[in-house]
């Protein structure tokens, strides 16, 4: 006969077992649960890892285009962009940043505005003023087609293309206005000599007539033959540019002579201090003939009432880098006008009193450079003008 206890102990068991099997069940998925728990956070670290590899490449992408490069929404919120384009737009924490909320009106606002409005690529120039100096950008904006409708934007830095066409613009104006002038006067006599004879036939008025058109041709003789010298200084991989050997006080000498007649006329004095002597260069001795001619006559046609003192120096300091300055004590140039003086065509005297192709400092500026050097002028109204040329070392090549 089975006790109780047996019986009890049965019952007991066959409870139990469900309860053991559902434990160790239980224990299993707990186990299981953290081993995806371990591998979720591991798949989290991997992909918070590739996001990083990610935006570091595409970082690295960005700076390497060398350009400033933005996507924007059309919103106007900054998604991606490179530290060339923050300091474009001049706006440090430029990621997530709305631009359009930001930035001032300017010709850059617009053109974002206008990328933003459009579905079609946009392309257009830019001027925006950075560190106080204007620059002029190729934009060209690029709609994607994403979700998001983001725009690509792409910047150019062509200011010096700019500059250059600016230059060459005004000085082909200005060159067509200085030959026009003295054309249409040698014109003019010409038809009056042919069209009236009592004109021909007197003596006195022919022969000012001629003279009068004379001095105009030589005006336009001067102006070409500037002109030809201003670009080929421009461009001294050309083969105009000799290398040679010369002595600057012959040339200083030589210059002086030349400009002897405008000196007595004046009553001006010039002074020549160049040490040593021997004083030994390196170049082209016809364009520094150019340089000093017109340094010195520059000095002389802009101050033309008598007393002026003019006085060239050179030397050469330890290094072996050679200085020439030019000095005078005439009327000066003004503050406004000094940052424009060696621009092509410009003229300090608006009066047209003073006359000159207005190419000579330029030619000046651009024969130094093309040495190797480079030129500076300081001026006190009234008191001084001085101009510095630095070349260093040269080698005899």
């Amino acid at each position: 006969m089975i006790s109780w206890d047996i019986v009890l102990g049965l019952v007991i068991l066959a409870f139990a077992i469900p309860f053991i099997f559902l434990s160790s069940k239980m224990k299993a998925v707990r186990l299981r649960a953290l081993a995806v728990q371990q591998e979720s956070k591991y798949l989290r670290i991997l992909l918070r890892e590739l996001e990083d590899h990610v935006r570091h490449d595409q970082s690295l992408f960005l700076e390497s285009l060398g350009v400033p490069f933005l996507l924007m929404r059309p919103s106007g919120r900054v998604e991606m962009a490179n530290k060339k384009a923050a300091a474009l737009v001049g706006v440090e924490s430029i990621i997530q940043a709305n631009l359009l909320r930001l930035l001032p009106e300017s010709e850059l606002k617009g053109f974002l505005q206008q990328v933003c409005n459009s579905t079609e690529p946009v392309r257009n120039i830019v001027a925006v003023e950075h560190h106080g100096e204007q620059r002029i950008y190729r934009a060209k904006a690029t709609p994607l087609e994403n979700r998001e409708r983001h725009v690509g934007i792409v910047f150019l830095d062509v200011t010096e293309e700019h500059r250059t066409q600016v230059i060459r613009r005004d000085f082909v104006a200005n060159a067509s206005h200085e030959l026009r002038t003295p054309l249409t006067l040698i014109t003019g006599y010409l038809e009056a000599l042919i069209d009236e004879p009592e004109v021909a036939e007197n003596a006195a008025i022919r022969l000012r007539s001629l003279g009068i058109m004379k001095h105009h041709a030589d005006r336009m003789a001067r102006l070409i033959a500037d002109m030809l010298t201003l670009s080929r200084v421009d461009s001294p991989d050309s083969g105009y540019l000799k290398h040679e050997e010369f002595n600057l006080c012959q040339v200083a000498e030589d210059v002086i002579l030349r400009l002897q007649p405008m000196v007595d006329e004046q009553k001006a004095t010039v002074k020549i201090e160049i040490c040593p002597q021997p004083f030994v260069m390196w170049g082209d001795s016809f364009y520094w003939a150019q340089v000093i001619f017109n340094l010195l006559e520059n000095a002389l046609k802009n101050n033309p009432k008598p007393g002026l003192m003019v006085r060239m120096s050179a030397a050469i300091d330890e290094t072996g880098a050679q200085t020439i300055t030019v000095e005078d004590d005439g009327v000066g140039i003004s503050p406004e006008a000094l940052p424009y003086i060696f621009n092509r065509f410009y003229r300090a005297d608006k009066t047209g009193k003073i006359k000159g192709t207005g190419l000579g400092l330029a030619i000046v500026r651009h024969a130094v450079e093309a040495h190797g050097g480079d030129i500076c002028a300081e001026s006190t109204p009234g008191q001084k003008t001085i101009f510095n040329i630095h070349l260093p070392k040269q080698r005899e090549e």
